[in-house]
């Protein structure tokens, strides 16, 4: 149901998980259980499978937290499955139906950061930072953008190809140029798929950019709806090996290839992050975290329970999947 989310490595967390939104919400139209706890099997597997299709995105993550707390408590209310399935559904519906708000609002936010007659320095593909750029220019600020092609992808040059659309000048460079271009930038300003308490992830480039943001005295902000933000523990890695042939298409003998789309910048090296609800101080990120409930569903489902080593897994009783003891299809 979900392999093109998880083979796409172009578009943005934003734009994916808008599609999974509808994949789900597609899913609970079209199940055919015929009783709560049928119905419940179907939505935890297909959780699963977009869990494991993209770990790695906050908002991934964070939806499906939502959707199963929702169905949960149509199913333990032994509420129909058709209820359920109409749960599932508004939950889904709300990811895609606000997220242009979401992010124009995102954007009024963060353009007053942009200053005027000055340079932006970006890397990879967001919509958040685009909802900004966007913002600002119309807002009538005038100013350019420098963008690194982001390899090997290169979603960086798709990024900047389509700022012209809005009269925003645009220049790509290679991606260890854009540091040493830093002392004509008056602001670095990226995206990310996970925002946590110490650190945020982001495309492979980012932490040295913002290295030599800070010692050269360059803002940094990053750019990211509140669906980003997500405790570290519940945060997929950042060390998921893409197609080694992007970086070398024959690999000789004794040479080992590690084609790594993320990483891991400390929040140390910014100054805030831009949300709808406005703009976060990095020591504001923990206790806005810890404010977050957590579907318990969810917990089960990125840390399924294992069975004792010294009894039978197929006995009754014994937890081998991602379902509580207060398990919805025995209610």
């Amino acid at each position: 149901m979900f392999e093109d989310i998880a083979q796409d490595s172009r578009s943005s967390a934003t734009v994916l998980t808008g599609l999974a939104a509808r994949r789900l919400a597609e899913m609970a139209e079209t199940s055919d259980a015929g009783d709560p706890g049928s119905f419940w099997d179907e939505l935890l597997d297909a959780c699963r499978e977009l869990i494991d299709a993209k770990r790695e995105m906050a908002s991934i993550v964070n939806l499906v937290g939502r959707v199963l707390s929702s169905a949960e408590r149509m199913v333990l209310s032994g509420l129909s499955p058709e209820v359920a399935r109409r749960a599932v559904f508004m939950q889904c519906n709300e990811a895609w139906e606000f997220a242009d708000a979401d992010l124009e609002s995102l954007g009024k936010k963060g353009a007053p950061l942009v200053p005027a007659d000055g340079t932006i320095a970006t890397l990879g593909a967001s919509e958040s930072v685009r909802a900004i750029l966007v913002q600002a220019a119309a807002s009538g600020t005038e100013f350019r953008v420098v963008v690194a092609e982001s390899r090997p992808g290169r979603e960086g040059v798709e990024f900047a190809g389509s700022l012209p659309a809005w009269d925003i000048p645009v220049t790509v460079v290679a991606d260890a140029a854009l540091p040493d271009l830093l002392d004509r930038c008056g602001l670095v300003l990226v995206g990310s798929g996970s925002v946590s308490e110490t650190d945020f992830v982001n495309k492979v480039g980012t932490y040295p950019l913002a290295l030599v943001a800070k010692e050269k005295d360059v803002p940094v902000y990053v750019a990211a709806l509140s669906d980003k933000l997500l405790p570290s523990a519940l945060r997929g890695g950042t060390g998921r090996l893409m197609d080694e042939r992007e970086l070398m298409e024959e690999r000789p003998a004794g040479v080992a290839v590690e084609n790594r789309y993320f990483e891991r910048t400390p929040l140390s090296l910014v100054r805030g992050v831009v949300t709808e609800d406005g703009i976060l101080a990095p020591e504001e990120i923990p206790a806005r975290l810890a404010s977050q409930p957590v579907a318990p569903a969810l917990l089960q489902l990125l840390f399924p329970r294992r069975a004792p080593r010294d009894e039978d897994p197929s006995r009754e009783g014994i937890g081998t999947d991602a379902r509580s003891p207060g398990d919805p299809r025995e209610r």
